[in-house]
């Protein structure tokens, strides 16, 4: 039963232009204020008042219609419609039973769903405070310079601000449960967008690995960390006849060595750096902390896997071999160095691993060159 009414309560509003932090606020207040008026029916109703009685129950039909118009994504009207009649029926009150019944507080309900139930702009919300403040200031005045119509006795005087606090903090605490749900739900939303930005924009989007932006930004972050003792080698590879594989069996068999290499590369490399795509059918590979001796170990060992690979396509396997050509990079820095000195000693390392690599090409190809 609990769960048939709180989906009804919070049923989702489908106006493409609406929001449901909206709906949820006007529609629970406004339930809520129904609520309130079907006690004080019950309390006039006893108590023989018919005129408030019958007051009450207007106000009740007004909440009740407020409520009605969230359900057919129609925010703004009933947000009017439920301050509008919080107004009315606060002056009524007021000019009844005094300052002393306690409804003039409402306006601080009123005021805090200005900025949190609306998305008009500042200047709005701030020209919709002071409204707000001067019906304040007229009610207060009110008070100061007429006598009620009726003077309370001090228990019924007790009851009302009882049941007015209640439902003010009530009011107050849905208003912002919902605007904080709502606010951290959006900004855990934005995080999980941005995280997935920035990991599209540091990956290549084909194979998955590093792009040659963010595997720049990384060698030099690493490096001016100065955190390696060994050294750190960096290899160029280029996949042997890979436009022969596209030329003959179309690009996108070629796409599917790129993919299934690039797992290979990723797989490995967790060992010893990281691989990143530099462009084409070429790769860039970082051996962290790693002297030139080593990384050739390891990337002959590379080579090797990659020459036994079988990757299949459309009912046949596919064979490829690559060519490396292996250097190191001075990882020594100054406190004079920039970002732009270090990814000068870089770019002069893969130019230097280029050269090497097409040593390879021009003697045979399917070998790495330190």
């Amino acid at each position: 039963m609990g769960s048939k009414i709180a989906s009804i309560i919070f049923k989702d509003v489908t106006g493409a232009n609406e929001s449901n932090r909206v709906s949820y606020i006007v529609r629970i207040n406004s339930l809520m204020m129904c609520t309130y008026f079907l006690i004080w029916i019950a309390v006039f109703g006893v108590s023989a008042r018919y005129i408030n009685t019958a007051i009450c129950f207007v106000g009740m039909c007004g909440f009740a219609f407020s409520t009605y118009l969230t359900y057919r994504n129609k925010n703004t009207a009933a947000l009017l419609l439920y301050s509008a009649v919080t107004v009315i029926w606060m002056f009524r009150f007021v000019i009844q039973w005094g300052w002393e019944c306690g409804i003039q507080h409402f306006v601080f309900v009123l005021l805090v769903l200005v900025f949190v139930a609306t998305y008009r702009p500042l200047k709005e919300k701030l020209m919709a405070s002071f409204v707000v403040f001067s019906i304040r200031m007229l009610l207060y005045l009110w008070h100061i310079t007429h006598e009620p119509l009726e003077n309370l006795p001090k228990p019924i005087s007790v009851t009302f601000q009882i049941i007015n606090i209640v439902s003010i903090f009530m009011s107050l605490i849905v208003i912002l449960t919902i605007f904080t749900r709502d606010k951290l739900a959006t900004e855990a939303k934005l995080a999980q967008y941005n995280r997935q930005l920035k990991a599209v924009a540091e990956h290549d989007h084909l194979t998955g690995l590093l792009n040659r932006r963010s595997g720049m930004a990384d060698m030099i972050s690493k490096i001016m960390s100065g955190s390696f003792s060994t050294g750190m080698s960096i290899a160029i590879g280029d996949i042997d006849f890979f436009k022969k594989i596209n030329d003959t069996l179309g690009h996108e068999a070629g796409d599917q060595v790129l993919k299934s290499l690039s797992r290979l590369f990723k797989d490995f490399m967790s060992e010893y750096g990281i691989a990143i795509r530099w462009g084409g059918e070429e790769f860039l590979f970082v051996f962290d902390d790693m002297n030139l001796d080593d990384a050739f170990v390891a990337l002959d060992g590379l080579r090797l896997k990659i020459s036994t690979m079988e990757i299949p396509w459309n009912g046949q396997r596919i064979s490829v071999t690559m060519t490396f050509g292996v250097t190191d990079i001075n990882v020594m820095t100054t406190a004079s160095d920039r970002e732009q000195d270090i990814e000068n000693r870089i770019n002069e390392a893969i130019d230097e691993a280029d050269k090497k690599l097409y040593m390879g090409k021009d003697s045979g190809r399917n070998k790495v060159v330190i």
